[in-house]
């Protein structure tokens, strides 16, 4: 995958949790639980969570689809 920012080839891999993820607004000081137009990513606190995604070491990029780890998402090589 080519980065989408400087165009060089992106290094595929996992972005890896082993609590909550969530995309928000602004940072929360007490809980992850999500306001309006926020998205919990993972809501897996004992077993972790993770994504399959693509990182830039030249502009510190990384990409990933959101969806694919509830999912159950393997990809096809």
């Amino acid at each position: 995958m080519r980065c989408p920012v400087c165009g060089k080839e992106m290094e595929k891999g996992y972005l890896q949790t082993m609590q909550r993820i969530g995309w928000v607004k602004a940072l929360h000081k007490v809980s992850l639980l999500p306001k309006s137009g926020e998205i919990m990513l993972s809501n897996h606190v004992m077993r972790g969570a993770h994504f399959q995604a693509w990182l830039c070491r030249e502009c510190q990029e990384i990409v990933f689809h959101y969806d694919k780890e509830e999912k159950g998402y393997q990809e096809k090589e």
